[in-house]
């Protein structure tokens, strides 16, 4: 298995906002997703982990967004972009009434 650091082969993405599938619902959601060989759909794979949580009357306030760390030597300030969100600021008052973890291909 081949992994190009070069071309966006080894990302994470954070992603935090109210669902589209359900207004009632905020999500929170890390991603590490890897692009191996080359590129094609069935080589890039994703784990996910999405934690959902009651939407509250400030859960819109916070807005939906998402930011990648495209390298792996940007992790550190990846980390520190999340510890600091208001997204991460709003889920640690609460609990998610629901946990999903996958794994999976993206293409």
């Amino acid at each position: 298995m081949y992994i190009n650091l070069d071309h966006d082969g080894d990302m994470l993405l954070f992603q935090w906002g109210i669902s589209s599938h359900d207004q009632q619902e905020f999500v929170y959601d890390i991603t590490r997703q890897v692009i191996t060989d080359h590129g094609n759909d069935d080589d890039i794979r994703q784990l996910s982990l999405t934690l959902h949580y009651p939407a509250t009357p400030t859960s819109p306030s916070i807005g939906n967004g998402s930011r990648w760390c495209p390298r792996p030597e940007q992790a550190e300030a990846f980390l520190a972009l999340v510890a600091q969100h208001p997204a991460t600021a709003h889920v640690l008052t609460s609990h998610p009434h629901r946990t999903e973890l996958t794994f999976d291909h993206a293409g």
